[in-house]
C-alpha cells in the first residue's frame, strides 16, 4: 500500500526518532496525506535528473562556437497594439518578498502595514489608492484589452495552496471585480520537498506538529502548472494552455507582477514575435566583468546548429564576457526575466528538471539544492529563438523598500496611474 508507517518513515525522514511520538503521529499523517511514498520516489528521481542536468549544463560551452545571438532593437520594431491580440499575459505573483518586508521593517513598518503582506500586492507610495504593483499591471491589462475591443486572456501565477499570496492575489482581484478582464485565470504553483543530501525529507517542527520542509517548483514551476488542469478558476479542470486554445490565443508573454512596463515594452515584445518562436528581452552591456551577476544571452554554433541559451555566471567563460557586437561599442545582453513565446513549445515539451545551487533548509543541516523548472530553460526548447534589445528605462521590478518609489515613478511617466483613476468606475462598481 502507498502509506507511511513507522519504519519507512525511519528510513526517508531525517532524524525520524528524534521526534516525540505525537510529533511522529502528525508527521505520518501528514505526509499520507501530501506526500505518500510514490510521490517522495517521484520528487527524489526528479531531484536526481535535475542534478545531473545541473552537471550537465556546466558543459554547455564546451566544444562550441559563441556569437551574438539575432538581436532585435526595440526602437526598430513596427509596433503595433493589434499584435497583442491572441497574446496571453502571465503575471508572475508567487514570490514571497522576504527581502522587501525586511527591509521594509527596517524603516519602521510593521503591524497592520504588513498584514496579508505579498510583494506584488504592497503599496506603492503616491499611487493611485492603495493599489500595488499587481494592481496596476491588470488595470493596464483592461484599458489595453478596452482600446484593442479584444479580450487579453490574463493568467495570475500565485505561490502554492496555502501560501499567503495563493490566498492574497484572489481576494485582491474579487474585491475589483476582476478590474474589468473577461478571462483571467488564478493558478497555484506546486511546491518540492526539500530533501537532504542524503535525499532524506527534512522536518520541520512546530509544537505537537511535524511537516516535511517545502519550496515551490522554482522560476518555471508556473509555466509548467499551466499544461496541467486543477483545482485554478472556475472553468473547471482544463489546463490553462487548453483554456487558452479554446479562446484562439497561441502565444504568451510572462511578466513579473512585481514590476511595470512601459505599454510600449509589451507591444514590442508582442510585434517581435511574429518572426520567431521565442522572444526575450535583453540590455545590452556596455561593460562585462566576472561580478556581473546576471544571465546572459548567446547563441552557440555545435558544427551547423545554432540556438540562443542564456548562461548563468558558473557558466560563463571568458569567452562569452570578451564577445561585443559588431560596432564593438557592446556585449552581450543579460536577462531581465522577461519572455514571449509561442504556446506550442511549451504545449509540446517539458522544461527539464532544475537544480539551484545549494541553499539552506534548515539550521544545523548541511545545505542541498532546490529542485524544480528553471523559466531560462524555455529557450532550451526554442530552434527560433532571438533578443529583443530594450532600454533599462522601459521597466522596473520590485527588491525592496527602494524600489517602490521607483516604480510609482514609472507608473505615473507611463501613464499607468492614469488609467488605474480612469477604471475606477469599473473598480468600484
Amino acid at each position: 500500500m502507498d502509506i507511511w508507517t513507522s519504519e519507512t518513515a525511519r528510513e526517508s525522514m531525517h532524524a525520524f526518532d528524534e521526534l516525540t511520538g505525537p510529533q511522529k503521529e502528525a508527521l505520518v499523517r501528514y505526509c499520507n496525506e501530501k506526500y505518500p511514498p510514490s510521490v517522495f520516489q517521484r520528487h527524489r528521481a526528479r531531484r536526481r535528473r535535475a542534478i545531473a542536468n545541473a552537471q550537465q549544463s556546466k558543459e554547455t560551452l564546451m566544444g562550441v562556437a559563441q556569437k551574438f545571438p539575432p538581436l532585435i532593437m526595440s526602437e526598430t520594431v513596427k509596433v503595433s497594439h493589434e499584435d497583442l491580440c491572441g497574446v496571453a499575459i502571465v503575471l508572475t505573483a508567487g514570490g514571497d518578498g522576504e527581502r522587501l518586508k525586511k527591509s521594509l521593517m527596517e524603516r519602521g513598518a510593521g503591524g497592520a502595514d504588513l498584514s496579508d503582506f505579498t510583494k506584488a500586492t504592497y503599496p506603492l507610495p503616491g499611487f493611485f489608492t492603495d493599489f500595488g504593483a499587481l494592481h496596476a499591471n491588470l488595470c493596464l491589462l483592461a484599458s489595453l484589452s478596452e482600446r484593442l475591443c479584444a479580450d487579453i486572456p490574463v493568467v495570475v501565477t500565485t505561490g502554492p495552496a496555502g501560501s499567503t499570496t495563493a490566498r492574497v492575489v484572489p481576494e485582491v482581484i474579487a474585491k475589483y471585480h476582476r478590474f474589468g478582464l473577461k478571462s483571467l485565470r488564478v493558478v497555484e504553483q506546486e511546491e518540492r520537498l526539500h530533501l537532504t543530501m542524503e535525499e532524506t525529507m527534512a522536518i520541520i517542527i512546530d509544537g505537537p506538529n511535524a511537516r516535511p520542509v517545502t519550496h515551490p517548483d522554482e522560476t518555471g514551476g508556473p509555466l509548467m502548472k499551466l499544461k496541467r488542469g486543477g483545482k485554478d478558476g472556475e472553468d473547471g479542470e482544463d489546463s490553462v494552455l487548453a483554456w487558452l486554445e479554446g479562446l484562439g490565443c497561441s502565444k504568451m508573454m510572462v511578466l513579473q507582477a512585481t514590476g511595470l512596463y512601459d505599454p510600449a515594452l509589451l507591444c514590442a515584445m508582442a510585434s517581435a514575435l511574429k518572426q520567431y518562436d521565442c522572444i526575450g528581452a535583453g540590455i545590452l552591456r556596455t561593460a562585462f566583468d566576472a561580478k556581473d551577476p546576471f544571465g546572459t544571452y548567446v547563441a552557440i554554433v555545435n558544427n551547423t546548429a545554432e540556438r540562443v541559451v542564456i548562461v548563468e555566471q558558473d557558466i560563463r567563460n571568458g569567452a562569452t564576457m570578451a564577445l561585443k557586437d559588431e560596432t564593438g561599442r557592446f556585449y552581450l545582453p543579460y536577462n531581465t526575466g522577461l519572455y514571449a513565446f509561442k504556446n506550442s513549445l511549451l504545449a509540446e515539451s517539458d522544461l527539464p528538471d532544475y537544480a539551484t545551487p545549494p541553499k539552506e533548509i534548515l539550521p544545523g543541516l548541511p545545505r542541498s539544492p532546490k529542485i524544480g523548472y528553471a523559466a531560462t530553460d524555455i529557450f532550451s526548447l526554442s530552434d527560433n529563438a532571438a533578443v529583443l534589445c530594450v532600454p533599462g528605462n522601459s521597466f522596473a521590478v520590485i527588491k525592496n523598500a527602494d524600489d517602490l518609489a521607483t516604480l510609482t515613478e514609472l507608473g505615473k511617466r507611463f501613464g499607468i496611474d492614469e488609467i488605474c483613476r480612469s477604471l475606477k468606475h469599473t473598480l468600484y462598481q
